[in-house]
């Protein structure tokens, strides 16, 4: 856990840095018109962008409060909302988003609940929200491919789709063939033993059961719940609608030129970027996330309208968390874990 936590600084920088390099380069032949639509923003304006980027961790906070309460009774909404901005932060200053779970789960036994329970909680609650992503994503496309024939975008989206589509199989691996998922499991971490990049094995092996024991509680209490497996499934479609229509909230918000044919092509868009971000092993994705929006989205709108929204779709969406939970993640450091039913899992 320290590891993890020990290069956060250098890490912003480094997004910081990619960022105002992709940045430059969009701005390159267009750098006046932009800074005309910015500043002739109404400040008002910056507080619906603020609300409506944080609306997402919102219904990804109202989703685990939902989730922990059937472990956890006590839990409530705004330790949810707390969770989900700092996984927001870690996600956004690790490697292809790696840190996101593991914070969540050490959030979730600073918040009362056993690591070995958050872990699961965590774990399935990712399952969930990628088999939402992919599909609503495989739709937008399938129904919007023939407005962007475009073969660099086809190329991205393949590729992320191909990722999220084995993180589904092999977290469904663990759902649906335990037995099979432990074997395996249990010979990547011996292997991992003989080529020196763990120590003890049997201790590793031991945790890892334990989480997968809670991990399959935290299963059947949900997925025996078929009224609260929709509600997930609602609120995570409903999440991932809200992020993909930043964009273009934006963009009318700036009065950019944007026909209401184009609504539906520009949610699409957006879904395309997020998707394609999966296999970018860059924190944040910083450079290619905002070169990639710029990319798509003047295929529809124009270079100029694409970067203008895009430095407010990346602000509010992405830095905002990034300054918010980060906040929140180093006051979840210090603060003292809540009493727990159960003795404590050493495992992290």
């Amino acid at each position: 856990m320290k590891k993890l936590f020990s290069q956060t600084w250098f890490t912003v920088l480094l997004i910081l840095g990619l960022s105002a390099l992709a940045l430059g380069l969009a701005l390159y032949d267009s750098f006046d018109t932009v800074i005309e639509t910015l500043t002739n923003i109404n400040p008002f304006t910056f507080i619906i962008f603020a609300i409506w980027g944080l609306v997402p961790f919102m219904l990804q906070g109202f989703i685990l409060s939902l989730m922990a309460k059937h472990l956890y009774p006590a839990y409530r909404f705004h330790e949810g909302f707390i969770n989900a901005l700092v996984g927001g932060f870690m996600s956004g200053v690790t490697p292809s988003s790696t840190g996101g779970q593991v914070a969540q789960t050490y959030t979730f036994k600073k918040q009362g609940l056993k690591s070995s329970q958050g872990a699961g909680l965590i774990w399935l609650d990712y399952f969930l929200y990628t088999i939402s992503l992919v599909v609503l994503a495989s739709l937008l496309f399938l129904t919007n491919v023939s407005e962007f024939a475009h073969s660099s975008i086809t190329l991205v989206f393949g590729l992320g789709l191909t990722v999220n589509i084995l993180i589904i199989v092999f977290l469904g691996l663990m759902v649906f063939f335990p037995k099979v998922y432990r074997r395996l499991m249990t010979s990547l971490i011996h292997f991992s033993e003989k080529i020196k990049l763990v120590k003890q094995k049997g201790k590793i092996v031991e945790g890892w059961h334990k989480i997968l024991d809670h991990f399959y509680e935290a299963q059947s209490v949900i997925t025996e719940n078929r009224s609260l497996l929709g509600k997930i499934f609602g609120l995570n479609l409903a999440r991932l609608l809200v992020y993909f229509a930043t964009p273009l909230i934006i963009g009318l918000f700036l009065q950019l030129e944007i026909h209401w044919n184009q609504v539906i092509h520009l949610i699409a868009l957006a879904s395309f970027v997020s998707i394609a971000n999966t296999f970018v092993p860059l924190p944040g994705a910083a450079g290619a996330t905002e070169s990639l929006f710029v990319l798509t989205f003047s295929t529809v709108i124009g270079k100029a309208s694409a970067a203008s929204i895009m430095i407010l779709w990346r602000f509010f969406s992405f830095y905002q968390i990034l300054l918010i939970g980060g906040i929140l993640f180093f006051k979840v450091r210090h603060q003292s874990d809540k009493e727990i039913q159960d003795e404590e899992s050493t495992y992290y």
